[in-house]
């Protein structure tokens, strides 16, 4: 899957900007100001993020942003099925931010909300912005990027799990309704008995009441509808005493038929009365057969109000409407039936809940160990990764612990929480010194380490074929020199997996990416605006030589040569350095 074009128009300085990133890494650069971080933001925008402010052009109606995928996964496409959404080769989101009134959001050209345009986008595209790397010192996310490196062993476990744990869950809800059915006062049950008396007869459909309304209407004005059926067939069809509309018709016809074929004005008039005659005669004769059919009997008159009156005054009584009736009787019907118990049916609940417990135990225990083996790896390939990120003495620890909980399952003879999640809390440790004490991520940990630690597990985790593309916007901070040449090494190695995205103002990681893609915005403009333009050949070096000295000097023209000589080999042997996912 990758963002094959992001199309921006009216949004700020970006006046009409079509961007078209590669399927490996991509780099956005450019001078400060030219509006690299506003095409982030406006692909933000297009997968349903928040508007700030407001971005649209003084000089335009309206702001715009459509992005477009391309092998778009299966989940995705479910998803999008199963919300009345048609899916194709091709994947569009869009959002379009009007000068005056609210914006909408689109799919495939279909109007969703904000939060479903969001939660699309966060399948297809992860944006790491200034600050966003922050994310990792959650607990959720570690234990997210660990189980994502297990790969298939770890996640079979898991789904395992999940469903054991439902199981079990639901078998102790069924046992604690039962126990409080069991406890309910001796008038709780008696009223019950009396509801199930009360309405068990009655067979109530809500269906039912409604016919039996148009039946009654029916019965009581039987003599009225007769009458009125008479007097159509009357004058349509006639009887003894006097003719009727079809007679009357058919005589009138007899002097055209003698004058067949002379004008064929009469001739079309004389059809279209033939036509009549039968028509009125069909009508006569349906008539007929309602007034025949109508019978005005009051025995059963008499039986559909009184059942209407039984159907009052359940509704009356039991919250207002026949379907709360119906509800009021199966609570009723599960309380009497709890109390008639025997208490085989708790004993039985009682067996399941063990075993189902039994079950959890055995998944939890099974996905733990998968995690802790699969953490050991993931400690060891990340630390070689910070290797190559200029971090030579620092080292990643994952902690897999568990939380005693005297109400939770027995693992091991020790009782343990658990969640469908499993019992398992995962710590991310690190330090950057040989002898230090290896910390957790939410303290000790600078802001640029964090990132580079980022970056490494993005290069050490195994990435599912429908892995959404990436996006970096900080990746570059507070680094230079050999440490932003490995790093470009590692969004290489990256890129050969999924597309990546990254805005850097560091010649070395420019240089190393498959697509160089830059902003250029002139501000002597009346009307600033932006273009974005991909670079290669003779330009590319001149933007690679600016990135490093400002200027395109001879000395930065041969050093941006030997960079982007230095990037074609990184590119070539990228794949052979990528750590194969567990």
């Amino acid at each position: 899957m990758a963002l094959v074009e992001l199309r921006v128009r009216g949004f700020a300085v970006l006046d009409s900007v079509c961007i078209a990133p590669g399927r490996g890494l991509t780099v956005l650069s450019g001078e400060t100001g030219a509006g690299k971080s506003l095409c982030i933001a406006a692909l933000r925008l297009a997968l349903g993020g928040k508007v700030e402010g407001s971005p649209v052009r003084p000089d335009a109606p309206g702001a715009s942003v459509v992005a477009v995928f391309d092998d778009v996964p299966a989940s995705l496409c479910d998803h999008l099925a199963a919300i009345g959404i048609d899916a194709d080769d091709l994947l569009t989101v869009s959002r379009e931010i009007p000068a005056d009134g609210r914006a909408t959001c689109r799919v495939n050209g279909a109007l969703v909300s904000q939060a479903t345009l969001r939660q699309v986008g966060e399948a297809l595209v992860e944006i790491t912005g200034q600050g966003e790397s922050h994310r990792l010192v959650q607990p959720a996310r570690q234990r997210q990027i660990l189980d994502t490196f297990g790969g298939p062993p770890v996640a079979a476990a898991g789904e395992a799990l999940a469903a054991a744990f439902n199981r079990w869950r639901a078998a102790l809800d069924a046992l604690e309704a039962s126990r409080a059915a069991c406890l309910r006062s001796a008038a709780e049950v008696e009223w019950a008995r009396h509801v199930v008396a009360e309405l068990a007869p009655l067979h109530l459909d809500p269906a039912e009441g409604d016919a039996l309304k148009s039946e009654r209407e029916r019965l009581r004005h039987a003599n009225e509808l007769a009458g009125a059926a008479t007097a159509l067939w009357r004058a349509c069809g006639g009887d003894d005493d006097s003719p009727g509309g079809a007679d009357v018709v058919a005589g009138a016809m007899a002097q055209a038929q003698t004058l067949r074929g002379v004008d064929a004005a009469l001739d079309a008039l004389a059809i279209e009365a033939a036509e009549t005659v039968c028509r009125l005669r069909e009508l006569a004769g349906r008539a007929r057969g309602l007034r025949d059919a109508l019978d005005a009997d009051p025995a059963r008159l008499a039986t559909v109000e009184e059942r209407l009156d039984a159907f009052d005054r359940a509704r009356r009584r039991h919250g207002g409407t026949i379907e709360s009736a119906i509800a009021a009787l199966a609570a009723a019907e599960e309380t009497v039936a709890a109390a008639d118990g025997d208490g085989g049916a708790e004993a039985s609940l009682v067996a399941d809940v063990a075993r189902l417990q039994a079950e959890v135990s055995a998944c939890a225990a099974q996905l733990s160990s998968r995690r802790t083996a699969a953490a050991a790896v993931l400690e060891r390939t990340t630390t070689a990764q910070l290797r190559r990120l200029r971090l030579p003495q620092a080292r990643l620890r994952i902690l897999v612990s568990r939380l005693a909980d005297g109400h939770g399952i027995d693992i091991d003879g020790e009782q343990v929480a658990c969640t469908a999640d499993g019992i398992d809390a995962v710590d991310f440790r690190f330090t950057a010194t040989r002898d230090g004490v290896p910390l957790p991520l939410s303290g000790g940990i600078s802001g640029g380490e964090l990132s580079r630690l980022a970056l490494a597990l993005r290069a050490v985790v195994a990435l599912a074929d429908d892995a959404p593309s990436v996006v970096l916007d900080e990746v570059d901070t507070g680094i230079g020199g050999e440490t932003a040449a490995r790093v470009g090494e590692v969004l290489a190695s990256i890129g050969q997996e999924r597309q990546i995205l990254v805005v850097t103002h560091r010649a070395e990681i420019a240089a190393r990416a498959g697509c160089h893609l830059v902003v250029v915005r002139d501000p002597t403009a009346p009307a600033s605006s932006a273009t974005v333009a991909a670079v290669d050949g003779e330009e590319r070096a001149l933007e690679i030589a600016r990135l490093m000295s400002g200027r395109a000097t001879r000395v930065a023209l041969l050093r941006a040569a030997e960079l982007l000589e230095e990037g074609r080999g990184t590119t070539a042997g990228a794949a052979a350095r990528t750590i194969a996912p567990r």
